[in-house]
């Protein structure tokens, strides 16, 4: 402490230590059994605990209030130290991966005869990466765009020499010898990826391409890395061969001297500058001029140009469109997880203010404002959205990974690649429904929980503003948000409109469950009323399959009627947030009910129950008008609905600090004053107050007191301003 409070730490109405205190020993749930829950198993619950642990104390990644205050330079300095730091982790992880503790074992990897990098050396890392985002998303992306971006796009249309030459001997996954970064969005073309504008021509005669940025539109835009850091780049241009064009393929073409970073012939760079937020992010624009390299710099497992006269150009177009899928899904999985983890922490701020905090009422004993039903309601269903993503999350992480095992294990076998590619079309739409729901969730979730901190969240050392402005990219990049629901509805419509129809339609995804002939008919025809009582565990969620059924019936009758795809679009967006939700009280209810729920505790699971009812409640709620539109539920049974609602509230008050204790978030990684464990709220943001302002020179005395004496000692200035006295008064008439 830099300052002591002269607040009375021992009066009634200034005690939020004691409330919080308080409402810990009020509850008996297991946050440990929780914990696992949320993470899926005790295994990958120690290993984030651990984890976290080592990053809380580790001062060069989690800052404290001061980092509130870095300006956009102090930003990107810091993520390039930090970035530093976590190569050091990396290089550590794989040495605890392979037991090779005292070997030099990123040098003997980098060697050409050095077996490939496992998922298993890079696992431990993977995991740490996943929390970094948690702390720091800046950090988290710039250091994303060359282990993840760069290095999925070599994975995803690299041969195996190719991966092999970029990702490991020339370093890059080792954050070592070259940086990469990720150039698909152009100044024109962002989502429209088929129409992007930049050429790559191959020239026979030197058997290498040439890269051309044709007009300003096709300026490669946004790319993270490019302004400053990245050596190297994954460019997304078109294939011209002998005058033909082939579509969009990827490059690998050098940007600058990894010895000296100044930039090659023909490579023009420019930083984009400020933004919104993540000013951590070296975010630029790149142009091509004549720019060269050589024809074994085209990523091409799908997509060959052989030599000759004339030159040829293999395609395997069955390949390309799972290259397609693999190259994009990456991200968008990361971000269902990020969602989660965000939340989390702004969560639990919020939770632990609403105990900590009082507000009216007996002036020696004032109130909680977790006791206000409205507080309630504003604070307790966001932490059951954030309950209702994790389980959701790790799935779709797992079913990820075990896609891409399969993709790589097929090697050219054409029926392990049909089954794989069926697999990721499915995986394809589960997750642009899912990261844009829960980015979006968790972009309202940080406002609105900001605003239940009155104007303390106005504070950037209580982290909701700068989170915020951090978040809401996620929103638009690596799919904008409603382009994603768009083409995720659109698939859902034409295998509905294919069962309909008496169709094969392959479902690969047990969230698609209710795409079924048996089930659509037994919606349509009211075999399902019974669901909307809500009076079974499973009701909960398949009630969310039964307006899905009935909002797909209505669009392909739409559809049928005015031949027009384009006028069910807003339609499209709800069916893909409502199957979001689905799928995320699926796997909540699946888990939950399983003997892998890791909950063994009776009282703690039926807490947890409370907490799935609690989300899909408050979403029916939201979206009422919807439910009865389309006769899912009657006027009465929406009343029912937030009866249920308003009386679980309180149920779940007495156990919601202990269910945000059960996310594990080391006061460091939340870096927030009044969201600390200890729950001191005015101690520790006074305190942060009066430390971050400890540097000033002369406290109460700015650097522009001159200027501020001088104006308020002025006289009459009339003249000076050319306004008489007289049409001065007349102003103001």
């Amino acid at each position: 402490m830099t300052k002591a409070s002269v607040v009375d730490q021992s009066a009634p109405a200034y005690a939020p230590k004691r409330l919080l205190a308080e409402a810990r020993a009020a509850s008996k749930v297991n946050i440990e059994q929780v914990f696992a829950f949320l993470e899926g198993s005790p295994e990958k619950a120690a290993l984030t605990n651990e984890l976290l642990a080592e990053f809380a104390a580790d001062p060069a990644i989690t800052q404290g209030p001061e980092y509130y205050d870095l300006t956009k330079a102090e930003q990107r300095e810091q993520t390039v130290k930090k970035i530093a730091r976590l190569a050091l982790y990396l290089e550590n992880d794989i040495k605890l991966a392979r037991k090779q503790h005292h070997k030099d074992v990123v040098r003997d990897l980098q060697s050409p005869d050095a077996p490939m990098v496992t998922m298993s050396d890079m696992e431990r890392f993977e995991k740490r990466s996943t929390l970094v985002a948690l702390i720091d998303p800046q950090l988290a992306t710039r250091l994303g765009v060359n282990l993840s971006l760069f290095g999925n796009a070599v994975r995803g249309n690299g041969t195996d020499e190719q991966i092999k030459y970029w990702l490991q001997e020339r370093g890059l996954i080792f954050v070592k010898g070259i940086y990469g970064c990720f150039a698909m969005t152009e100044l024109g073309h962002g989502s429209n990826v088929a129409n992007l504008q930049t050429r790559a021509t191959y020239d026979p005669a030197s058997d290498s391409f040439v890269i051309q940025t044709p007009d300003l539109v096709a300026t490669k835009w946004w790319i993270g890395g490019a302004a400053h850091s990245a050596t190297h780049s994954t460019v997304y241009a078109r294939l011209i061969v002998e005058g033909k064009d082939y579509g969009v393929k990827v490059f690998v073409v050098p940007l600058r001297n990894p010895k000296t970073m100044e930039l090659l012939a023909g490579i023009s760079i420019g930083d984009i500058g400020s933004k919104m937020g993540r000013d951590g992010i070296d975010n630029g624009w790149i142009q091509f001029n004549n720019v060269r390299i050589p024809r074994e710099y085209m990523l091409s497992r799908f997509t060959k140009v052989i030599p000759g006269n004339p030159p040829k150009v293999e395609m395997e177009p069955l390949l390309d469109s799972i290259s397609g899928y693999a190259a994009l899904l990456s991200g968008r999985v990361s971000m269902v997880l990020d969602s989660y983890r965000f939340g989390a922490r702004f969560s639990t701020i919020a939770t632990r203010y609403a105990f900590g905090r009082q507000q009216f009422g007996d002036p020696t004993n004032e109130t909680q404002l977790i006791e206000y039903p409205l507080h309630q309601f504003r604070v307790l269903p966001q932490l059951a959205i954030i309950y209702m993503m994790a389980p959701g999350a790790m799935k779709l992480m797992d079913t990820y990974n075990s896609c891409l095992g399969e993709l790589y294990g097929a090697g050219d076998d054409k029926k392990k690649l049909t089954t794989v590619s069926a697999r990721m079309k499915d995986l394809f739409v589960e997750s642009a429904s899912l990261k844009a729901t829960c980015t979006w969730l968790t972009s309202t979730l940080i406002d609105e929980l900001r605003q239940t901190c009155g104007g303390h969240g106005y504070s950037s050392y209580n982290g909701f503003g700068k989170a915020y402005n951090d978040w809401v990219v996620q929103c638009t990049w690596e799919g904008d948000n409603n382009v994603l629901c768009l083409t995720s509805g659109k698939s859902l419509l034409k295998k509905f409109a294919g069962i309909v129809r008496g169709k094969k339609v392959t479902i690969c995804d047990t969230s698609m469950d209710y795409l079924r002939m048996d089930y659509i008919q037994k919606v349509v025809m009211g075999g399902t009323k019974k669901v909307s009582n809500l009076s079974t565990l499973p009701d909960y969620y398949q009630i969310w399959s039964v307006i899905l059924v009935k909002y797909l019936k209505r669009c392909a009758e739409t559809v049928r009627d005015n031949n027009d795809p384009e006028s069910v679009s807003k339609l499209l967006v709800s069916i893909a947030k409502f199957h979001a939700f689905y799928s995320m009280l699926q796997e909540f209810h699946r888990k939950l009910a399983s003997d892998q729920s890791h909950v063994g505790d009776a009282a703690t699971k039926e807490v947890l129950w409370k907490v799935y009812k609690l989300s899909s409640l408050y979403f029916i709620d939201k979206f009422s008008g919807e439910f009865q539109q389309l006769k899912v539920m009657s006027p009465d049974q929406m009343t029912n609905v937030q009866e249920q609602m308003l009386a679980i509230l309180p149920e779940i008050k007495t156990h919601a600090i202990r269910l945000t204790d059960a996310f594990h978030l080391p006061d460091a990684v939340i870096n927030s004053s009044i969201g600390n464990y200890d729950g001191d709220i005015y101690h520790n943001y006074f305190n942060d107050v009066t430390r971050v302002a400890a540097k000033d020179k002369a406290p109460g005395v700015p650097p522009y007191a001159d200027m501020l004496v001088n104006f308020l000692a002025r006289g009459d200035q009339f003249d000076n301003l050319n306004i008489s006295e007289t049409s001065f008064k007349n102003l103001g008439k």
